[in-house]
């Protein structure tokens, strides 16, 4: 999957998130334009102070003066740093507010597309690009309306005390200007072309990550540790190198602002002892002026290297609106439903290909009965998989029309697909909390009595009860805390909670005992008259529980009969259990 984009230029980019945030966190920023107010204008008056400082105190020697410019100086410093740090608390919960409801809105964006969406691309670098989009938005409004706003509004009252204490040597500083817009215009361009690949690499650092300590036990088991340790070694140095760039063209602001300064404050000099020798200004203009101009120092200093930094984070911006953009929605819409409708499924001349591949169904036509329960079965590659993703309109036939007791899926709303269905694979996921909890994802109106008699049912009370909170256990990430074979019955028991027309069985008893296997089929079959079961299936055991066997060879419908027809009439189907030789074994 490509790197998503937009075609906004940067000034769109940042107007639309600012005309987005502004309004929403309103509040918090005229906390904060108080403050910038507050900072500005006491940096202003401390800069002034000096000229009062000289001329009153030093020069005229006035007692008097000095209590009341010591007053004044206490009264701007407690002033100044009130301001300052109000305005950083504020900034930061802004920030947060910010990036969190961005983070909020990506992940929201992300969930809602397509599973062919998250193909080829590891969970975590999605969940790199969640947090590094919210928190290059939290950035990007805080540094434009608190930051560089408080340095501008600063530098703003600052050159005010310069222009007031010598206006011809403001006016002449005022040349160096077009030198420093040029020079942060050439950093801008530089850091726009360096900054695209931090979003990748940061999700290549997490996914290979990730990938080494969920595959632990395979890590150990092959001796794996080294080769993990240098692929994550490889991913840090990449992002290493590409943030080394990028603070190697955003610190070039640093060097440009300390050289103009030194050149500047040279030539003041110069100017000054001139002046001063003429007698036409006093010693406390020039302190003032020159107080001025250092305390602007800092905040130009900063106004140049945020302004660069916004310029990568708008490149994060710009990839956050083109994910919001991207036309890679679900593939379930429609506005129908399945009220009413009977469980029976059909496939009407279905073909489908991933992408440019090949085919990997081949005008599929069938159709269950309510009630029927369907062994799936082929050899790897049939095309099973495919055939339940479709059924789950995770994907969109690329040709015919898959209905559902006669309604076409293309029509069916997402909801009404979700209640319809239900899936139980091999690899159950299930989530961090409590076994009741997990089960009761399967139907959230599911009552405690239901959900217990479900468990029972798929035999989750048989090891639950064992636990010190039962149902109410908590079970780890992803149930770390169960086995295999547990995990496998919390699902059985999520999906029997949820009353569908469809039952997807995908391997979902491959690491159950042969007894619990027989005792939850059994129990399956007895709750879900009305819903048709498929079963995708290896194993021969499975078989008993069916009605009918739909067998699937190279993408293609081989046969759709009973396992007793089949047995007889198709060599495939004898060989994919090994059937013969169990015969032979049997004579």
């Amino acid at each position: 999957m490509a790197d998503p984009s937009t075609d906004m230029t940067s000034l769109q980019i940042a107007r639309r998130l600012l005309g987005e945030a502004l309004p929403r966190h309103w509040k918090l920023y005229l906390g904060s334009l108080i403050c910038m107010f507050g900072v500005a204008g006491f940096t202003a008056a401390l800069a002034y102070s000096t000229k009062l400082i000289v001329n009153e105190v030093f020069v005229a020697g006035s007692a008097t003066a000095a209590y009341q410019v010591a007053a004044l100086l206490a009264v701007v410093s407690i002033g100044k740093s009130g301001f300052e740090y109000a305005n950083v608390v504020i900034g930061t919960k802004f920030t947060r507010s910010v990036a969190a409801f961005y983070q909020k809105a990506t992940f929201k964006a992300m969930v809602a597309k397509s599973v062919p969406y998250f193909a080829g691309k590891h969970a975590a670098k999605h969940m790199a690009e969640v947090m590094l989009f919210g928190r290059a938005a939290g950035l990007i409004v805080t540094t434009v309306l608190n930051k560089l706003s408080t340095d501008v509004l600063t530098l703003i009252g600052l050159v005010a005390v310069m222009i007031y204490t010598d206006p011809l040597m403001s006016i002449s500083l005022a040349v160096l200007f077009p030198l420093i817009f040029g020079l942060v215009a050439l950093l801008t361009r530089r850091i726009k072309a360096v900054a695209a690949e931090e979003t990748e690499l940061q999700g290549k650092i997490q996914s290979v990550g990730a990938e080494a300590f969920e595959g632990i036990k395979t890590v150990k088991s092959y001796g794996l540790e080294e080769k993990s340790k240098s692929k994550f070694a490889a991913a840090v140095n990449a992002l290493e190198d590409r943030m080394l760039g990028i603070a190697k063209t955003t610190s070039l602001t640093i060097p440009l602002m300390e050289f103009l300064g030194g050149l500047a404050i040279g030539l003041f000099i110069l100017y000054a002892s001139w002046q001063t020798g003429q007698g036409t200004r006093t010693a406390g203009d020039f302190t003032a002026f020159i107080t001025a101009f250092l305390l602007a120092y800092q905040p130009a200093e900063r106004v140049s290297q945020n302004w660069v930094m916004i310029q990568k984070s708008l490149v994060q911006v710009g990839q956050m609106y083109g994910l919001f953009a991207s036309s890679d929605g679900d593939a379930r819409t429609g506005t129908a439903t399945l009220e009413g409708r009977s469980s029976a499924l059909k496939f009407d001349g279905v073909s489908f290909r991933y992408n440019a591949e090949a085919a990997a169904l081949h005008d599929l036509s069938f159709e269950t009965k309510p009630g029927e329960r369907i062994a799936v079965v082929g050899r790897s590659g049939a095309g099973k998989t495919t055939l339940i993703d479709l059924v789950q309109r995770f994907y969109a036939p690329t040709k015919g029309v898959i209905s559902i007791g006669g309604q076409d899926l293309a029509e069916v709303t997402p909801d009404a697909m979700r209640d319809a269905i239900a899936l139980i694979s091999q690899d159950v996921f299930l989530f961090d909390g409590t076994i009741r909890n997990n089960i009761r994802d399967g139907n959230p109106d599911a009552t405690d009595y239901e959900i217990a008699a479900a468990a029972d049912r798929a035999m989750v009370s048989a090891f639950a009860d064992d636990m010190p909170d039962g149902l109410d256990s908590e079970i780890g990430p992803n149930g770390a805390s169960l086995s295999g074979g547990q995990k496998q019955r919390v699902g059985i028991a999520r999906a029997m909670v949820k009353h569908a027309k469809i039952y997807i069985y995908d391997e979902a008893t491959s690491a159950l005992d042969g007894a619990n296997e027989h005792k939850i089929m059994q129990a399956t079959v007895d709750s879900a008259t009305q819903s048709t079961i498929l079963f995708v299936t290896h194993r021969p055991s499975t078989l008993q529980w069916v009605d009918r066997v739909l067998l699937l060879d190279h993408g293609k419908l081989v046969a759709f009969d009973t396992h007793e027809v089949l047995m007889e009439t198709n060599a495939i189907y004898r060989a994919l259990f090994n059937l013969e030789a169990k015969e032979d074994a049997d004579t």
